[in-house]
């Protein structure tokens, strides 16, 4: 936008000219009281000068300042006044001050070229005048005044030119600062938004289940992700289902996918036929989810009563096991499938496995295996082996808690990440 299209310039223009007119008026008056000498021409460019401006005056009152042709005021101001300059003293005249300063505001208008224009153009009329008149002290008139028009004028242009590369680049830094302010605080308000979506339909506390300690916790990161955790308790409290998953990607979408498993899945009624309801789930999340999205998931079903372990895993981390009769720790990495979301067809080994009354299972997300340091070394299952062998025989909650603990210690999350233990009692009430 030039200074033409900016919504103060009609004020500006009319306050320019209101201050401009009565310059003009004073100088004239001044002019008629203290030098009545001065020839017939001089008076009449002046009350030219003066008609003029009252002449612009009403027109910049009248009409819209679109239908205002502004540099053909500019151009009608220094003929006036050079002719009110030159015949009310010349480089003595008062109103010659006037001059350099139209030819200065002219130069706005413009670059270089055009303030050069503009000084020229003012010279070019002090020529014309000097040609009307005769005798030597002419062109002396001209000498000094002509150069200086075109010096103010030029210099004027160059400035011009400069600030509009500047004011360029400072808008475009503003308006690039502007873009990316907007960016951050949509993006921390999806972040926050899909914060709550998972704080409010993710469960906070696991089932209370006879014959079986459960623990849960969870760690947002600084970023949402896409964890999710479901519980299927059996309502006669002999088998539980669970389910910890992980859609890839993280903001909103994969908080709202998370969210659409962890209410599918339990209507999919994994306990009857746990690997049809993932075969469904599969073929829904095939349907659903963009390309190169996927969703990891470690389901669980444990019999209470019999202690019986059956899991399926589809791309998650494996689920570990700490044996209380040795303290030697299990891995269930057999049989892993591919994650849900990416094949039409899918299918899924079950591992079965024997807990005996004091056994301890953890599954977990890969936000824990993520966890760095301040030198990029990330946490691993190694060290993960090592928290659960020490703090195992505590019971879930305390491994829960000291692996949280251990996690903050080591380094930074860069992931959310999920815990659930649960261990199967020592003797079965009922």
């Amino acid at each position: 936008m030039n200074l033409l299209e900016s919504e103060g310039f009609p004020l500006l223009l009319k306050r320019g000219r209101w201050a401009l007119a009565l310059t003009e008026t004073s100088l004239s008056l001044f002019m008629a009281l203290w030098f009545r000498n001065r020839p017939p021409a001089a008076w009449l460019a002046m009350v030219l000068l003066f008609g003029y401006n009252i002449a612009v005056l009403i027109l910049l009152h009248r009409l819209p300042i679109h239908r205002i042709r502004v540099h053909l005021l500019l151009v009608l101001d220094l003929i006036f006044l050079a002719n009110v300059s030159y015949y009310t003293g010349a480089t003595d005249s008062p109103f010659l001050g006037q001059s350099y300063l139209i030819v200065f505001v002219g130069a706005l208008f413009f670059d270089l070229k055009g303030g050069l224009g503009v000084g020229f153009l003012a010279a070019l009329i002090m020529v014309g005048m000097a040609l009307l008149e005769t005798g030597q002290a002419r062109w002396e008139v001209v000498r000094d005044t002509a150069p200086y028009f075109v010096i103010v004028g030029g210099f004027t242009g160059f400035l011009v030119a400069q600030m509009k590369v500047w004011f360029g680049r400072y808008r475009a830094s503003a308006e690039r600062e502007a873009s990316q302010h907007q960016t951050e605080l949509a993006r921390q308000r999806e972040m926050e938004l899909a914060r709550e979506v998972q704080r409010t339909s993710l469960p906070l506390n696991p089932p209370v289940v006879p014959g079986l300690a459960l623990a849960l916790r969870t760690q947002p990161s600084r970023e949402v992700g896409g964890d999710f955790h479901v519980f299927v308790p059996d309502p006669a409290g002999s088998r539980l289902g669970l389910a910890v998953g992980d859609v890839a990607g993280k903001g909103m979408a994969a908080a709202l996918i998370a969210t659409s498993i962890g209410y599918l899945l339990p209507y999919l009624e994994p306990l009857r036929v746990p690997h049809a309801a993932l075969q469904r789930l599969n073929a829904d999340l095939c349907e659903r989810l963009p390309e190169a999205s996927f969703a990891t998931l470690l389901y669980a079903e444990l019999g209470v009563t019999n202690g019986t372990l059956r899991l399926w895993n589809a791309g998650h981390p494996p689920a570990l096991l700490w044996r209380v009769r040795d303290g030697r720790i299990e891995d269930t990495s057999c049989g892993v499938a591919p994650p849900l979301g990416m094949f039409a067809i899918w299918r899924a080994p079950e591992q079965e496995l024997q807990l005996a009354p004091g056994d301890v299972v953890l599954i977990h997300s890969d936000g824990v295996l993520d966890v760095q340091d301040a030198h990029g070394e990330r946490f691993g299952e190694e060290r993960l082996r090592r928290v659960m062998a020490e703090h195992a025989s505590g019971g879930p909650k305390f491994l829960t808690e000291a692996l949280l603990a251990a996690l903050r210690q080591f380094g930074e999350l860069t992931d959310d990440l999920t815990l659930v233990a649960f261990q199967r009692q020592v003797s079965y009430p009922g």
